[in-house]
């Protein structure tokens, strides 16, 4: 109300008006008047008829089920209507009249379907370049990002595969609603008992529209006696019904008309009528919580009843999944309770390859990649541990795995942490102890080193440490602390590209209606052998491009977008290339050999440990860790190689466990998988070379000591050179067994 009252004070009605009509939705993703005109009828609003205009004027009560190509008769209708107004208010002559009344549908679609729908990412480019400039809804304007389409497909599709897996893993919610008892008694009469063990037969209803009829065909059976008025009134009050709910990706709304043994017959929304087969619904157990579920459903009045709203996927039907006359098979699905999100990056420069931030955005617009602060859990061990082989540890040194005690004056009870799995192992290895993910060695490596230094370290990643808890949940990615999955991408980059920190970005450049570049993204890129001063080459494919501007236009810019470099050349009114600026260069803020190390044993998360599951990839250069919060109610997998790293995070809105059995092995993780086997193909692999100041030794695996290399127990290790064995390591072996440690200040 607030808002109407201002738009009236600062608007005409006139300007109003074009405000609404220009952003209006008129389905087909076409918004605005002119968009339509387009979608609709290939040319622009001028070149319209009446006829033609007032059936776009009929479409935004009902955008996608009222337009001419979805919902033709409701359409015609509302045309119409729109047409006797025109008359009423000599808009139009009678003759305008009579002639666009008796006028057919003449609308089709002629705007392409999108290529690639990424609501997601579309929605974090539009935040980046709203406000920069003045009419960027109405310019024409061209925005490039850095997406992948491949993978930002594939990343779309295999974290669905996997938000749906775990769903259906833990059973049936049961119907979304239910018709009211009259109405499913109607539908009882119309498909009763009397063909129930006939079975079903879809007929020439696959596809049916609102103009259609609704016919009760069943194999070898004809139609129920019933009026034709009535089966029409039926058909209109069901259809009805299910324009109250919205259709998300391939999840369709349906009401149940016929329940039989092994099989149901369904209506789905803009669908017309199919087969439910119990065969493909086994899954639907009841779910009880999230650990329980109900007994295998024997018949399909186990699952479901008439009467029943729920939703089916009309979309998975293949030559395989048929019935035995030929006709398609539906699925049985359910709206998913649980959320994810992944984000793939280049970390090399930043650029962001894949987003997607939930799992649909029309149904839930927050956006879990940028927005969601969560517990990163075991995730965050990796930076705990490069902190240590900062201070000197070494992946051979040895640590206690056995129960640690707090005591503390100021709690009323001990605080006792344990391993996930209540197990304990003596005396670990540190690499053992991350690619095992050890809680209770995390903890003692944090209390070695401090917490206050491991903070001061981790800084370095890009976090934003303001939730950080300064206690030994630190160790362990819990307690207060939260982290955005784009955040792990980030943090996760620094490891993959050897100690330097990029910023995730997916905007490259901005063109006009005239291909001027009005913006160009300058990301700072990695640069490992660069003098001072030298140029990074540009990783930008804009040789043509090149950008002017006055000075009034380049004020207009300055200190709210374009970098200082581009903002001096335009200022000095330089026709230069866009590419030939200088490229800015990444900041490095890890030491390459401590990098180098971290490769090495999180490639062993993958070998020998908790991502062993990746190694269905078949490449020997991924590196990655998992994560799962106390309860499992976040689950993470971050993994990478040298050219592309991904964070998959999984979890509920409101921080409800996962269940018992839940880890970031075995939820993330398999949709990390999926997304990198396809997102890689074609990729080299590359393994970070081994830099000056690391040395190979061969250690004994028990001790962590150098041995002789005919020693069978003995395995390769890597240090710094200054914290080798044999180099005066600066880790004492001795008292790491304490068994009761005082709460004292960690700093």
């Amino acid at each position: 109300m607030l808002l109407s009252l201002k738009i009236e004070q600062e608007l005409t009605k006139d300007e109003i008006l074009e405000l609404y009509i220009n952003l209006v939705p008129f389905g087909k993703r076409a918004y605005g008047a002119q968009a339509a005109a387009v979608t609709y009828y290939g040319k622009p609003l001028k070149e319209l008829s009446i006829a033609q205009l007032a059936m776009l004027a009929g479409i935004p009560q009902r955008p996608e089920a009222g337009n001419p190509i979805n919902g033709p008769e409701w359409a015609l209708r509302r045309r119409n209507q729109v047409l006797s107004r025109m008359l009423a208010q000599d808009s139009i002559t009678q003759a305008e009249y009579e002639t666009a009344i008796a006028a057919p549908i003449t609308a089709q679609v002629y705007a392409r379907e999108l290529d690639l729908p990424s609501p997601y990412a579309a929605e974090w480019v539009r935040q980046e370049v709203v406000g920069k400039v003045a009419d960027l809804y109405t310019g024409g304007y061209e925005i490039y990002t850095t997406l992948d389409g491949a993978a930002q497909r594939e990343a779309t599709s295999a974290l669905r595969r996997g938000l749906l897996k775990y769903d259906q893993d833990h059973g049936y919610r049961g119907a979304e609603d239910t018709l009211e008892a009259a109405l499913a008694d109607t539908i009882a009469r119309v498909f009763g008992e009397q063909n129930a063990d006939q079975g079903i037969k879809q007929g020439s209803n696959q596809g049916m529209g609102p103009s259609a009829p609704l016919q009760n065909s069943v194999r070898q059976t004809p139609p129920v006696d019933l009026p034709a008025d009535l089966q029409t009134d039926l058909q209109a009050e069901l259809l009805n019904r299910l324009d109250q709910y919205d259709a998300y990706t391939e999840q369709m709304p349906a009401i149940v008309l016929q329940v039989n043994e092994q099989d149901a017959l369904v209506l789905a929304k803009e669908s017309g009528l199919g087969t439910l087969r119990l065969s493909d619904s086994r899954w639907a157990r009841e779910y009880r919580s999230v650990d329980e579920r109900g007994a295998r459903p024997q018949r399909m009045g186990d699952i479901i009843s008439v009467g029943d709203i729920i939703r089916v996927n009309t979309k998975a039907a293949t030559s395989a999944a048929s019935s035995t006359d030929g006709e398609p098979i539906w699925l049985l699905t359910q709206l998913p309770d649980i959320q994810g999100a992944l984000i793939a990056m280049d970390p090399q420069n930043g650029a962001v390859r894949a987003l997607v931030g939930g799992y649909d955005f029309y149904r839930n617009q927050y956006n879990y990649a940028l927005q969601a602060q969560r517990q990163p859990g075991s995730g965050f061990k990796p930076f705990v541990y490069s902190s240590a082989l900062t201070r000197g540890i070494t992946p051979a040194d040895i640590f206690l795995d056995a129960p640690l005690v707090f005591e503390d004056e100021n709690l009323e009870s001990q605080y006792r942490p344990e391993n996930d799995n209540n197990r304990y192992n003596g005396p670990t290895r540190l690499r053992e102890a991350l690619y095992r993910s050890i809680n209770l060695v995390s903890m003692r490596v944090l209390l070695k080193v401090g917490a206050g230094k491991v903070l001061e370290d981790v800084s370095s990643f890009g976090f934003d440490m303001t939730s950080f808890p300064r206690n030994t949940q630190l160790a362990l990615g819990g307690g207060t602390m939260t982290v955005a999955p784009v955040d792990m991408v980030r943090a996760y980059g620094v490891l993959a590209n050897g100690g330097y920190l990029v910023e995730p970005h997916i905007v490259q450049r901005l063109v006009d209606q005239q291909g001027n570049v009005l913006y160009q993204a300058n990301p700072a890129t990695v640069c490992k052998n660069c003098e001072a001063g030298e140029t990074v080459e540009s990783t930008s494919s804009t040789a043509a491009a090149s950008a002017t501007a006055s000075d009034a236009e380049a004020e207009a810019f300055t200190g709210s977008w374009l970098n200082a470099t581009v903002l001096d050349s335009l200022l000095q009114k330089q026709r230069a290339p866009i590419d030939e600026v200088a490229q800015a260069r990444a900041e490095q803020v890890l030491d390459e050999r401590n990098a180098f190390i971290m490769q090495s044993m999180l490639r062993d998360v993958i070998k020998l440990g908790t991502g062993r599951r990746a190694r269905a990839i078949g490449r020997q250069d991924l590196a990655g860790k998992t994560g799962t919060t106390n309860d499992a109610s976040d689950t993470w997998f971050n993994g990478f190689n040298s050219s592309l790293v991904t964070s998959v995070w999984v979890g509920f809105k409101d921080q409800q466990p996962l269940g018992r059995n839940a880890y970031g092995s075995n939820i993330p993780l398999p949709i990390w998988i999926d997304f990198m086997e396809d997102a890689l193909v074609g990729t080299p692999e590359t393994t970070m070379l081994q830099p000056p100041g690391v040395v190979t030794l061969r250690i004994d695996r028990e001790t962590g000591r150098p041995t002789a290399r005919n020693n069978p127990n003995s395995v390769d290790e890597v240090f710094l050179a200054e914290s080798a064995p044999d180099a005066s390591s600066t880790l004492s072996q001795q008292n790491t067994a304490t068994e009761e440690i005082r709460a004292v200040d960690l700093f």
